[in-house]
């Protein structure tokens, strides 16, 4: 009897033990499921905020492309723009700096031309008034010369009365194409003196390539009477 009461206290005692743990498991088993609950809702809390911002920094990289890439265009263009003017202003530059070059080059050619044509009228003008002293006769020279020693005479001091001559020419220099006779020269000295009023002396050269006539030297002052300076005159003219 006593067996049995004890086997039954010990069934009693083992379902209580029974009932407690499967309590207790109950509960650890409802807080762990909680608990996986809350990491669960707190997980996907933070997926929904990483998800955000990977879409708030996809946005902003995006956004950060579109405008880089509106630059970029933007710059090509005015690259393009500042290319195409400078081309222009190039062209320009390269026009004007042509016409400039070719301006001169005409310019240059011109006066290369004027250069050559005066050389050649000079030289022209001398060969002239070389084959003239050859060809004429001297008597023929003589009397041109004579004639416009004559013309000289009468008014060739004329326009010395008009212009400024330095007091301090004492000396005048004469090139004829003949020597002067006495009553020449005599004539000339008056006729200088009245002109220049005061008193001079000649210097006297003769040189047969002016032909006929003469040059007067009065300082810087040059009076052509030549038959070579009236050739190249009447050249002049032509």
């Amino acid at each position: 009897m006593l067996i049995v009461s004890m086997l039954i206290m010990m069934v009693v005692i083992f379902g209580g033990l029974i009932l407690i743990l499967r309590k207790v498991l109950s509960q650890n088993v409802s807080l762990a499921t909680r608990h996986l609950d809350e990491l669960n809702d707190d997980y996907a809390k933070k997926e929904a905020d990483l998800k955000r911002q990977l879409d708030d920094v996809r946005q902003k990289s995006e956004e950060i492309i579109r405008k880089a890439q509106e630059e970029a265009a933007q710059a090509r263009a005015q690259m393009m723009k500042d290319a195409e003017a400078q081309k222009v202003k190039l062209l320009q530059e390269t026009h004007t700096q042509a016409e400039e070059l070719m301006q001169q080059a005409d310019k240059s050619r011109q006066m290369l031309l004027d250069e050559i044509k005066d050389r050649i009228a000079r030289e022209a003008v001398d060969k002239a008034c070389e084959l003239i002293q050859e060809t004429l006769p001297e008597q023929f020279k003589l009397k041109v010369h004579e004639h416009w020693m004559e013309e000289l005479m009468e008014s060739g001091f004329a326009q010395l009365e008009r212009l400024k001559i330095p007091e301090d020419i004492k000396e005048v220099k004469i090139i004829s194409a003949f020597a002067l006779n006495e009553g020449q020269r005599k004539n000339l000295t008056r006729k200088l003196k009245d002109a220049l009023n005061k008193d001079i002396s000649l210097k006297e050269e003769i040189d047969p390539r002016v032909v006929a006539g003469f040059i007067i030297h009065i300082g810087s002052l040059v009076l052509d009477g030549s038959l070579k300076h009236k050739i190249q005159e009447r050249a002049r003219n032509v």
